[in-house]
């Protein structure tokens, strides 16, 4: 056999394979509802030496009231350090954009800022930002 043949029959065995694999997952894959969850995404910034505390207040005054708001079916916190930096962000999942309106109103878009966020953050963003929830692959 020579080596063009070869090449082309491996590669479609390779191609087979991707397609058997991609239909393998594509069959396992969770089933959306019609409604998709909304997922809210800020973003926030503070100094080194802040962190710490900002952490706390935000979990306290922001992360725990987002969780008992209607139409709200979780929320999760993220923080990374550096030298320089605390960076966090918070995603809170909802039923759908009508919900998120019933807290945030109209212009849901716009950041509402926690009283003493002032007080903490660095180049304050002014949007939060929206994300239809496509697939959902969360392994307890």
């Amino acid at each position: 056999m020579d080596q063009t043949r070869r090449g082309l029959m491996g590669l479609a065995s390779g191609l087979a394979a991707v397609g058997w694999a991609t239909e393998t997952i594509a069959a396992t894959a969770p089933a959306l509802t019609e409604q998709p969850m909304v997922a809210r995404v800020w973003h926030g910034r503070t100094p080194a030496d802040k962190t710490d505390e900002y952490r706390q207040y935000l979990f306290e005054a922001g992360v725990k009231k987002i969780a008992t708001l209607p139409g709200n079916r979780g929320v999760q916190m993220m923080v990374s350090n550096t030298a320089d930096q605390g960076e966090f962000m918070v995603i809170s999942y909802w039923n759908s954009i009508d919900a998120i309106k019933g807290y945030a109103g109209s212009d849901y878009t716009k950041v509402h800022d926690l009283p003493r966020d002032k007080d903490f953050l660095i180049d304050k963003e002014s949007l939060v930002r929206h994300f239809a929830l496509d697939v959902n692959m969360w392994q307890s």
